[in-house]
């Protein structure tokens, strides 16, 4: 018993020191890292910081590496994790659409870097430095590095402007994902910010929030590790989706994504392209379509749908008849006859009060503009006009609204 007793001991005096020297090496290496951060006395150039960052960018296994040797001062006080994250962002689009590794870098002059930036950032970042990372192939959207330069021109990682970056990044991934798992209330509850007005009703957001859904399950054939980041800055992010089923279903078109921050909080704007409504090319009552723009009619015709119109001005020289009923207004053109019997064709329907008739089954006068956006949820995007596909063309139908957002007139014209 005596024996194994020993035998237990120096197995764990044996432990013990083990433990004790792996803690000495560890103590050894914080030491030895904390030490070469104090003894860094040289601040690192801008073009030298630029190829400490290419090297991770291109390498993930020298990041750690690549932190220590910043300067702790012209890192403002970014932390390790959040440059970590910044690398892999930085990472990501660098090799986007198969660029490969970054072969060199050219500094850029500081209206070249303005340009880039746009708008004035100095009273958030300060003055602004950048880089361009060039590869060994020409590249569709270039990338660029941004630092900033104090006074005595000692340039630095800022931290707001890694982590705002890391923001704007994630809250793009965050959106797409949702989009891609079909959630249209996670869509919906993204785009309340920058949808601040009474017409975006709960059930209008969910509205839209639903058909991009549906454009994303339907339409978009790329993956998600193939979408494109165009522009990338603290405020704003440009995602560029490279195949999307164009709207007629027959051709591949490309599709952009637009992601803005301020005032606390972020913005997307994500126009997806309506398909041309075929039944609003007609005038209806209840069920029955009766005028249809673009066809032509004769006079009797006119009046055995509409009645008898109260005025009609003919312009003989343009070929040109305007005819109004009680409830709306239609231009002909292209008339032929006379004033008793005559041939045109249809170019424009107003409807001018609430009545019995509509555009298509469900456009009225009377009606809001939440209640336009629950039938068609990205007309705003498109300045309330809908595009409309006439025998003879394309046709759109716009509305007018009073002060209430209520539709006073809808017309439906080339």
């Amino acid at each position: 018993m005596k024996r194994y007793m020993k035998k237990a001991i120096v197995i764990l005096m044996c432990a013990a020191l083990i433990m004790s020297s792996s803690a000495c090496n560890i103590a050894e290496q914080i030491r030895n890292s904390v030490h070469e951060r104090i003894t860094i006395q040289e601040d690192v150039s801008i073009q030298e910081m630029t190829r400490l960052l290419i090297s991770s960018i291109n390498d993930k296994r020298t990041t750690a590496d690549t932190y220590s040797r910043i300067p702790e001062s012209q890192l403002d006080g970014l932390s390790y994790s959040y440059f970590y994250e910044y690398m892999n962002i930085l990472r990501s689009v660098s090799t986007q659409d198969s660029n490969g590794k970054v072969v060199s870098f050219r500094i850029l002059g500081d209206q070249e870097c303005r340009d880039l930036l746009v708008e004035d950032v100095s009273n958030t970042y300060g003055n602004i430095r950048g880089a361009q990372l060039l590869y060994s192939t020409d590249v569709q959207y270039p990338v660029y590095i941004f630092f900033r330069e104090d006074a005595d021109g000692k340039i630095s990682l800022s931290r707001d402007w890694v982590t705002s970056i890391i923001n704007i990044y994630n809250y793009s991934n965050h959106y797409f994902t949702l989009l891609d798992e079909n959630n249209a209330d996670g869509v919906k509850a993204l785009l309340i910010p920058g949808l601040q007005s009474d017409v975006y009703t709960d059930e209008v957001l969910y509205a839209k929030a639903q058909q991009l859904c549906d454009f994303y399950r339907l339409r978009v054939m790329s993956s998600m590790n193939e979408y494109e980041i165009t522009r990338l800055v603290p405020w704003e992010m440009t995602v560029r989706i490279p195949e999307t089923i164009a709207v007629d279903g027959e051709l591949f078109e490309e599709h952009e994504v637009y992601f803005s921050y301020e005032d606390g909080s972020y913005a997307i704007d994500d126009q997806i392209s309506i398909a041309p409504d075929v039944s609003l090319v007609y005038l209806v009552r209840g069920d029955e379509r009766l005028v249809r723009v673009g066809n032509e009619y004769s006079n009797e015709q006119l009046s055995a749908m509409l009645g008898e119109y109260s005025t009609a001005t003919y312009d003989p020289t343009a070929q040109m008849m305007i005819l109004i009923y009680p409830d709306l207004i239609l231009r002909v053109d292209e008339v032929s006859g006379n004033e008793e019997s005559w041939t045109g064709t249809v170019t424009s329907v107003r409807l001018i009060r609430s009545s019995v008739y509509s555009i298509g089954y469900n456009l009225f006068v009377g009606m809001t503009r939440s209640q336009i956006l629950l039938a068609y949820p990205n007309v705003d995007n498109l300045d309330f006009t809908l595009p409309v596909e006439g025998s003879s063309g394309t046709y759109n139908v716009t509305f007018t609204f009073d002060d209430d957002d209520i539709v006073t007139y809808i017309k439906v014209s080339a």
